[in-house]
């Protein structure tokens, strides 16, 4: 028996057999078999129901009683910064001014790149010095033959010293470029290699594929770094090269800024993403928002205006609140927009101090948990495997606002899948957190297997070793 109605004609192109396939679809939970057509799911059932769309040109993969699972997508543990981990100097938002120089000298003084460039200064350390001139000065004191560049924490505030400013200023010059913003002078300054950067993107996809990921939604990552990763990933699908996880980018902002230019933002990411058939897309701005006024602070009317305008363009919203007043003025916010017509954008609320209230009281907007750095995990959330499974899957498709697509295995939709040896759902959350999964596919495609894999890294070690 196969649950899918085909058309005259509609054969499958891969068929995935002998396995126990968990759809996450309540009225047929459990299937041997996987029929797939143009990178989505044609048919779920029983290999022996399939003959109709079977052909001989059709490939068909043996699980050997595997188990399959909807490929998992990470929604909150994916820190796409430690995949540029020593490519530039982390710079802790809390040091004062004094501390991010020592730094920035002692780095330049070990670093084999062309520039130095740091991430993460708070631009309030700057805030004694108006004049442009003083706060390169500040630099140059300590680097005068290297240029040097200084993104801040809110990924729109440049610190640059002389050196590098020439280099800016005769670019724009000769681009005609009359206001310089951040994506610019990094777009001229290139801070870091584009194939060192390439290699490490590639080292992360392995690492989340090794633990079953299928796609990846990461949060609290700047714009230039996100971009990197994002052109990394472009340049391998047109290389024809596979992808080994989907991307659901989106623009992190933690400063309330012009509505125009994060909407400026948001229309290029997206633009860049045309054509990509959904390997990549950029439909999310991620706010970070605080009262604490040294850090991501937005007044109620400056949150609405940013959501306001960002919503009317179609695009999602990932908020997440550091503090309780934040989280209540984020929900009055997304109730706001919920009434005045804004019903196809997914809301997001992220917040612990909330989350549970929300939930109870039916507000027009989904919850989750906060996404900071010190507790993101699914697994530190879960009551168990199966609670786990049901955020990487369902769970996370619903907070993606694509579970029309993703999150389980019905027929049309995408054909992202998980495969472990063992079955998860017998094993401990503990022991789940650290399984290996022996495949993953995407569209239907096996972009990661665990033991073609391994046979190439032994041939590598043993061909070093005889040299």
């Amino acid at each position: 028996m196969a649950f899918g109605l085909f058309k005259k004609k509609q054969t499958a192109d891969v068929i995935f057999k002998n396995g126990h396939v968990y759809t996450q679809d309540p009225a047929f939970p459990w299937a041997s078999a996987v029929a797939c057509k143009d990178g989505k799911v044609l048919a779920v059932g029983d290999f022996e129901g399939m003959d109709e769309i079977l052909t001989q040109d059709t490939t068909v993969v043996d699980l050997a009683e595997q188990y399959l699972f909807p490929g998992f997508m990470e929604v909150h543990n994916t820190d796409i910064l430690t995949a540029f981990a020593g490519l530039y100097l982390e710079i802790d938002p809390v040091w004062d001014l004094d501390t991010v120089l020592e730094a920035v000298a002692s780095y330049g003084q070990t670093t084999d790149s062309d520039i130095v460039f740091g991430y993460g200064y708070n631009e309030s350390i700057l805030s004694d010095y108006e004049d442009s001139a003083e706060v390169q000065a500040l630099l140059d004191e300590i680097i005068s033959d290297q240029p040097v560049l200084l993104l801040g924490i809110s990924g729109v505030h440049c610190w640059f010293n002389t050196l590098a400013a020439n280099m800016i200023y005769e670019s724009a010059e000769e681009d005609g470029i009359p206001y310089l913003s951040a994506d610019y002078v990094l777009d001229v300054l290139a801070p870091m290699d584009f194939e060192a950067v390439e290699e490490a993107a590639v080292s992360t996809c392995n690492h989340l594929a090794d633990r079953g990921v299928t796609s990846i939604f990461p949060l609290h990552t700047p714009d230039y770094f996100l971009r990197l990763y994002r052109d990394c990933l472009i340049a391998r699908i047109g290389e024809s090269m596979p992808v080994k996880q989907r991307l659901f980018a989106n623009l992190h902002i933690n400063r309330p800024i012009a509505p125009e230019l994060i909407l400026h933002r948001l229309t290029a990411g997206k633009t860049a993403c045309i054509e990509l058939d959904h390997l990549v897309t950029s439909d999310f701005l991620n706010l970070e928002v605080s009262q604490d006024e040294t850090l991501s602070y937005f007044s109620k009317d400056a949150l609405m205006t940013i959501c306001q305008a960002v919503a009317d363009k179609g695009y999602h919203i990932h908020l997440d609140a550091v503090d309780r007043p934040s989280a209540e003025t984020a929900a009055s916010v997304f109730t706001a927009l919920r009434s005045k017509g804004c019903k196809n954008n997914t809301f997001v609320l992220a917040s612990d101090q909330i989350a549970s209230e929300a939930e109870e009281s039916d507000a027009p907007f989904l919850t989750t948990w906060a996404s900071d750095f010190l507790n993101q995990s699914v697994f530190a959330h879960a009551r168990n495997t199966t609670e786990a499974i049901d955020l990487l899957t369902t769970g996370a498709a619903q907070l993606l606002g694509c579970s029309k697509d993703y999150g389980s295995i019905e027929q049309g939709k995408r054909a992202d899948f998980t495969v472990f040896v063992e079955n998860p759902l017998d094993q401990s959350l503990q022991y789940f957190s650290s399984m290996h999964a022996s495949m993953t596919i995407l569209d239907s495609l096996v972009v990661y297997d665990l033991e073609s894999d391994c046979e190439a890294e032994m041939y590598d070690l043993l061909t070093t070793m005889r040299l």
